[in-house]
């Protein structure tokens, strides 16, 4: 898995996990995405992927993602997002 699809997996993935606690009446803005590569990963390599959410709150919430392969449970990846809760306009 090269950089670019970690991230684009590490977006995808943070956004269901916080659409988990953020009900659809609420826009959500991306507004940080933090990767971390701890060590490598051969490119046939099947990895696991785990999001959780570090905190929710009225206007904010924070989910942490985990990369590991497969066969040994080795992390490989972690990445944190922040969102921002934006409320959706009525007219």
């Amino acid at each position: 898995m090269h950089g670019g699809a970690v991230g684009a997996v590490a977006e995808r993935v943070s956004i269901a996990c916080a659409r988990t606690v953020v009900g659809k009446d609420k826009k959500l803005f991306l507004g940080e995405l933090r990767m971390s590569y701890l060590s490598a990963a051969p490119s046939n390599a099947e990895v696991v992927v785990d999001g959780s959410i570090i905190k929710s709150g009225r206007s904010i919430t924070v989910v942490a993602i985990d990369f590991r392969l497969k066969d040994s449970k080795k992390l490989v990846y972690t990445s944190n997002a922040t969102f921002y809760h934006m409320p959706v306009a009525s007219l």
